[in-house]
């Protein structure tokens, strides 16, 4: 039977691809390209093993908590401050997540297309439209993203079709040309974002239907490959070190795609994509950061919400420039991400198997008196 305000599988995987695979698509590449020159891609290929051998954790933790908000569960079955501080960070890193996403989104924003206009009026307004749509429902959030995600994948699909003239695969060979140090070097940046596929859990009582291992398998690979895509055209297209050099191969791509002789600088598409990729995944974060607090009264939801995004916009007015942003996703947001939600579900997964163990032995107690008399 489906409760109020829940969603379907699908419509949660559409979700993903959008929220996550903005980071994916875009976040990730420039820093992978980097550390794993041309093979960067092999870094992805072992990232998702990872996350498909850490899947199996999930799908345990998941079997012994739906359809309960995973917090609460905490709460009721081992200790209700532990659930609460724990549902308290992770509520704080969601917002963490989406301000980095704003003032990524407003710099790339400001460097591109809007250069002259103040930076107060880019965050404000981004922040404010976010707002408003995380403060409907979750139902309206997928709706929204299903419309627009269309757009998306179609012009993902332009854009690598129509560079396909440019594409000079000989640019990934020698494979291994430094061993496999830049590879492992590498492996953090994809983690960093296939590993908020953790949000499934965050996102359990919110669905009507039950996540398999099949469903997350199919979730991981179409999160890697929107990474690979934009991942293997940059080096086959401008050559390992020249995507190095670039902030954001992704859109870099969109710069070099013509159509016959008369029809070029259609990188204004990129516009939508990119929007649309922030908009989504801002808005997730933020449902998202009041979703794992539990709370039932919506006035206080209303509220805690409306004082995250004020935290979020005073956080992105800090003056920043692009080489200390670049710095500080690279080194700090990436690993700072994956160690603090595989770190989670190291805990939520010790938690389980505690809870089941005890179980296990009253279990055992109850047949023992049963024999007995």
């Amino acid at each position: 039977m489906k409760r109020y305000d829940t969603i379907s599988i699908l419509q949660v995987s559409f979700l993903f691809m959008t929220a996550i695979g903005l980071k994916n698509h875009v976040t990730v590449i420039p820093h992978l390209v980097s550390a794993g020159k041309r093979d960067a891609w092999m870094s992805v290929v072992f990232a998702a093993l990872c996350i498909l051998i850490w899947g199996f954790l999930l799908r345990y933790i998941y079997k012994a908590t739906e359809p309960q908000n995973i917090f609460e569960w905490i709460g009721e079955q081992i200790n209700k401050k532990v659930g609460r501080v724990l549902s308290m960070l992770t509520s704080l890193f969601c917002i963490f997540l989406a301000a980095v996403s704003l003032k990524e989104l407003v710099s790339w924003t400001a460097v591109t297309y809007l250069p002259f206009t103040p930076s107060f009026a880019l965050v404000t307004s981004l922040a404010v439209l976010c707002l408003f749509l995380a403060l409907t429902s979750l139902q309206t959030i997928v709706m929204v993203n299903t419309l627009v995600l269309m757009g998306v994948i179609v012009f993902g699909f332009f854009v690598g079709i129509a560079n396909f003239q440019h594409k000079d695969f000989t640019l990934l060979k020698p494979i291994l040309e430094h061993g496999f140090e830049p590879v492992i070097k590498g492996i953090i940046f994809p983690l960093s974002g296939l590993v908020e596929l953790i949000a499934f859990l965050f996102l359990q009582h919110k669905l009507h239907s039950k996540v398999t291992y099949k469903t997350f398998m199919i979730n991981v690979f179409i999160l890697a490959w929107l990474t690979l895509g934009p991942l293997l055209g940059a080096i086959i297209e401008f050559g390992p070190l020249e995507a190095a050099r670039q902030k954001y191969p992704a859109f870099e791509e969109w710069g070099i795609v013509s159509l016959g002789r008369f029809i070029e600088h259609v990188d204004f598409l990129s516009i939508y994509q990119w929007i649309t990729g922030g908009f989504i995944r801002i808005t997730f974060f933020l449902f998202l950061a009041i979703e794992v607090l539990a709370l039932k009264d919506k006035r206080k939801r209303k509220w805690v919400m409306i004082i995250y995004s004020v935290i979020m916009i005073a956080a992105n007015l800090i003056p920043t420039n692009d080489i200390v942003l670049r710095h500080f996703i690279g080194r700090v947001f990436m690993p700072v991400t994956f160690y603090f939600l595989f770190a989670l579900s190291i805990l939520i997964g010790l938690f389980v198997f505690m809870k089941n163990r005890k179980k296990r032995r009253m279990n055992y107690v109850q047949d023992q008196e049963k024999t007995t008399t």
